[in-house]
């Protein structure tokens, strides 16, 4: 037989008593489960290891609560605020295109608040003028370096070299 620490102990040199153990490590040991269960394990007493587990559980009262319900007046509906989504920050320029008052329509393409459609396209790097979209009356105008385009509330405007589009200015 071997003792929980370590020793081995031949038969009929040791004697079966009710008496705790007087060695220190054995009493230690006794209190660590996992090394109870390895030793009845290691001696072919698994079968005994689990009787003694079940007997245990069987004496254990499971604690069990009743948990009062709440009052019903103080189940109140938390009320939280509609989410907002973060504010979209639009940059100033994109391109030929000066921002203010567009609203972005997809890749490359704004709409003003008359309903003009103005197609971006990139070029390299950068956004430039395409097409401007409108169902109501369009004035073209030449001017020095190109022409004016007024459709709308847009204004297409030549400038270096390229043009600069953005809503009219009101009049």
């Amino acid at each position: 037989m071997t003792t929980l620490c370590g020793q081995t102990l031949g038969e009929g040199s040791f004697l079966a008593v009710e008496s705790e153990p007087d060695c220190a490590n054995c009493i230690r040991r006794s209190h660590d489960q996992a090394r109870i269960s390895g030793a009845f394990f290691a001696q072919e007493e698994g079968s005994e290891l689990l009787r003694l587990s079940l007997e245990q559980a069987r004496t254990r009262k499971p604690e069990l609560r009743v948990l009062p319900h709440p009052a019903p007046e103080k189940e109140k509906a938390v009320v939280w605020p509609a989410a907002k989504p973060p504010p979209e920050v639009v940059p100033e320029r994109v391109g030929e295109l000066v921002t203010r008052g567009f609203k972005a329509s997809g890749e490359g393409v704004w709409r003003s608040p008359l309903g003009v459609i103005v197609r971006m396209r990139k070029h390299g790097k950068d956004w430039r003028f395409a097409e401007v979209v409108y169902e109501g009356e369009v004035v073209a105008t030449r001017v020095e370096g190109g022409i004016r385009l007024k459709a709308g509330d847009v204004e297409v405007a030549p400038e270096g070299d390229g043009y600069e589009v953005r809503l009219r200015k009101k009049t």
